[in-house]
């Protein structure tokens, strides 16, 4: 029997069936930029969120000390037994920053006598935590919370050190020398103690923060409670191919991060970190007013060196 017309069933022809996979393959082929797009975009939210976290932190201390926290504290040419405290050891701003964004508890682990520089027998507890304000999600390619050596947790948010190389005798805006060659120095240095009066420029136009990508487990840059570690220098604009210095056996490059060795132990320190991100064109920096910017990697050079010194007198353009 030969049914009606209208019951008879019609399947895809070969032709038909291609044209339908093709149009399936290039919505997908339009989706997946998209989709990338909007995680890139909600990586850098994150990341300007955390910075913008410990920037207030920083603003809670310098609102209880009327100067922002110091670089790291050293008062000697040596760390002789028994000479390690509060006030002589080897640990770094964003250990002293702890309790300010909610990581007192951690900060009460701390015995001050042991040496933050000595690995699991000095403060592993705090040195070896991971921060996740202090990381930009991102950075995927190595990992969250990667540390090194097992005790030594990194994060990508950095403080300005100024203008390079960083030493262990670095000092907060020395006078000029004569050759005009001495170091400029940004909010952060040995011992510092920098009030918002000594910032000349302005806090809107002073970097406070920003950010660096790292090379493997064993590269020591971005260590947080170490002071070869949590700064970085306006040497050379962000993103700029020029290898990071930074002591020979923690330095591991990468072509997204190169580096190159530039001593041997801390204290013939000789450390330039550049601003780098894993985001598209740029880098978040966080200004000394807590307001959170985003520089373009062309950024000027002037303009972004006159960003990393206090009182450097220059003109700042972010726009």
């Amino acid at each position: 029997m030969t049914l009606p017309r209208s019951f008879r069933r019609h399947a895809f022809t070969l032709i038909e069936l291609l044209v339908v996979i093709a149009i399936i393959a290039i919505l997908i082929a339009l989706l997946v930029p998209a989709v990338q797009k909007v995680r890139a975009a909600a990586a850098r939210a994150q990341c300007t969120n955390n910075m913008k976290q410990i920037g207030l932190a920083h603003h809670n201390y310098l609102n209880v000390h009327k100067a922002f926290v110091p670089g790291y504290r050293y008062v000697g040419n040596s760390f002789p037994a028994g000479s390690f405290s509060e006030l002589n050891n080897e640990f770094s701003w964003v250990t002293l920053l702890l309790p300010y964004f909610e990581q007192d508890s951690l900060y009460k682990t701390i015995d001050w006598t042991k040496n933050f520089g000595n690995g699991a027998t000095g403060n592993p507890t705090c040195t070896g935590t991971a921060q996740t304000a202090f990381l930009c999600p991102a950075d995927t390619v190595q990992g969250p919370g990667l540390w090194s050596g097992g005790v030594y947790a990194k994060g990508h948010i950095l403080a300005n050190a100024g203008i390079g190389p960083m030493t262990v005798v670095h000092t907060i805006n020395p006078p000029p020398s004569p050759d005009n060659t001495t170091v400029k120095q940004g909010v952060f240095a040995v011992n510092s103690n920098t009030k918002v009066a000594q910032i000349t420029d302005g806090l809107s136009n002073t970097a406070m923060l920003c950010e660096i990508i790292w090379g493997d487990a064993n590269d020591w840059r971005g260590v947080m409670h170490y002071p070869e570690g949590p700064f970085y220098m306006h040497n050379f604009t962000p993103g700029d191919s020029t290898p990071d210095q930074f002591r020979t056996v923690f330095c591991k490059s990468i072509p997204a991060a190169p580096c190159v060795g530039s001593h041997n132990a801390w204290n013939d320190r000789r450390d330039i970190l550049t601003a780098r991100s894993r985001h598209s064109g740029g880098v978040n920096m966080a200004l000394c007013d807590a307001s959170v910017r985003f520089v373009a990697v062309g950024i000027n050079l002037a303009n972004w060196q006159a960003l990393g010194t206090v009182r450097g007198n220059e003109t700042v353009n972010l726009d």
